[in-house]
Formats: C-alpha cells, sequence, structure tokens
C-alpha cells in the first residue's frame, strides 16, 4: 500500500549528512471545517483508489530505480531497491567517488555493508525498524494490517492544494516513535504527504514525504516523484522504472558469510 512511500523513507535514511539540530516538519495550514468521513469508509476507499483490481496479491517481486537528487549540497544518487515479498529487501545506494552502500534485511538478519569498509550488522531497534519497514513495503497488505492502531482526524487539512483527510497510525509498540501522519486527498483518495519518524545513523528523525505524479504500474497507483525534508535538507526522488514479478535470486538476500 505504501509502496513507493516507503521506497523513498529508506532511502533517506542512507543520505542524511552534515545537520546536526533536528527540525520539525513544516506545519499543515489551519484545518478546514470538520468533515463527515468514518474510518472505516476512507480506508475502503483508499485500497480502491491504490488497487481498483484487486492486484496487489499478484506482485511476488519488484525492483524499483530511482533517482535521487540532494539540491543543496548538489548531489545525485542512483538507487536501486530489490523487494521480495513478503519479507526480503535490499537497497543500494551508489554515486561516483563514494563507496556503494548497500542495505539488506532477509526475514532473519539485518545489515549494511559499504564497499571497502565492511559490514555492520543491524540489531535491536535498527533490526526492529528494517523489518517494519520491509512489512510496509508489501503491497498485498492495508493500511490495518501494517499498523497497530488508525484514527481518523475529524478536520480536513490543505496539502499541496489539496483537500486532505489526516490518519493518524501507530507503529508497533517496539519501535516507540509518534505515530505516523497519513494525508489522503478528498477526490483521488490517494496519500499525499507522509510525516514518520525515522531511524537514521544521527538518531531517530522526523521526515515530511510528498508523494505526486501517480501512475498506474501494474494495476497499482504508485507515486513516481517524492518530495522529502529530512532536517531541512529537501531531497527529491524520481522513480525511473518499476519491474514486478522478475526473477530475484535468493543469493541477493543472503548474509556474505565469506566476508
Amino acid at each position: 500500500m505504501l509502496k513507493s512511500v516507503t521506497v523513498f523513507l529508506a532511502i533517506s535514511g542512507l543520505t542524511v549528512t552534515a545537520q546536526t539540530t533536528a527540525i520539525s516538519p513544516p506545519p499543515e495550514k489551519p484545518p478546514l471545517p470538520r468533515h463527515s468521513m468514518t474510518r472505516e469508509v476512507l480506508l475502503e476507499k483508499i485500497r480502491k483508489a491504490a488497487d481498483p483490481n484487486q492486484l496487489a496479491q499478484t506482485w511476488k517481486t519488484a525492483i524499483i530505480k530511482a533517482q535521487l537528487t540532494v539540491p543543496m549540497q548538489q548531489v545525485q544518487l542512483a538507487v536501486t531497491i530489490r523487494y521480495k515479498y513478503p519479507d526480503k529487501c535490499k537497497t543500494t545506494l551508489s554515486m561516483p567517488g563514494i563507496p556503494t552502500i548497500t542495505k539488506v534485511f532477509n526475514g532473519k538478519q539485518a545489515w549494511q555493508e559499504t564497499a571497502g569498509l565492511g559490514i555492520q550488522m543491524q540489531t535491536g531497534l535498527q533490526f526492529d525498524f528494517a523489518e517494519f519497514e520491509c512489512r510496509k513495503s508489501n503491497p498485498a497488505l492495508q493500511l490495518a494490517e501494517i499498523y497497530a492502531k488508525i484514527t481518523l482526524d475529524p478536520y480536513l487539512y490543505q496539502i499541496n492544494g489539496c483537500s486532505c483527510y489526516k490518519l493518524i497510525c501507530t507503529l508497533p509498540a517496539k519501535l516507540n516513535v509518534p505515530p505516523t501522519q497519513l494525508f489522503v486527498d478528498t477526490k483521488e483518495f490517494l496519500i499525499r504527504r507522509c510525516i514518520e519518524t525515522q531511524l537514521t545513523d544521527m538518531g531517530l528523525i522526523p521526515t515530511t514525504v510528498d508523494a505526486s505524479d501517480y501512475r498506474t504500474i501494474k494495476g497499482l497507483k504508485t507515486p513516481m516523484l517524492l518530495t522529502a525534508d529530512l532536517m531541512g535538507i529537501r531531497m527529491v526522488t524520481k522513480i525511473l522504472s518499476i519491474k514486478v514479478n522478475e526473477k530475484i535470486a535468493a543469493s541477493q538476500f543472503k548474509f556474505p558469510e565469506s566476508k
């Protein structure tokens, strides 16, 4: 359900540099009048908007290629993410002149490998976040299957010119972070903004991601442009391609024992 938004959040956790003070996400504009929508009806409308023909269950793998740009630092990175649902994910981030970074979660282990510098195992909270992010990327899961609790804010909010409902989504207790906020537009019922706390090398950081340029990919509505604010750094991710159900070798998710 949150596949492409999650893609960006996974990428952004690898690229935070040169900032030391976290800032809060930009505030939403003052709320519009109260709405009469119910949580149950909205969740069903979101499901139908994202997957109108119920094809999400047919997604067994996905290979996503993206370009991430950090304008302030004049940095551009190439990103490849491989998903093998329901519990495997591999993210590779590369840029000329810097070591390639690879992050893997295979359902049992999580690690980060930096070319030439070795492997760092992810345990404890790092493992828990990797597990949650992988689960959240599964397009076959509904929001109520991802989050521990979902409530619907009674007001409407203006997000980039769209009138939006706000869902307050409680993450699993073991992550011990504030709820995620999802803003869903009132016309197409697509997610337009996600405000979420991410675990990065610099700790827990609030991140705002705006989603746009939705297109239909193998039956699923997917945002192809993601703009984020992370610790005051603006990041733009353009999804270049998404290949669905291509074979991904099991070795892609195997821990490199020889290292």
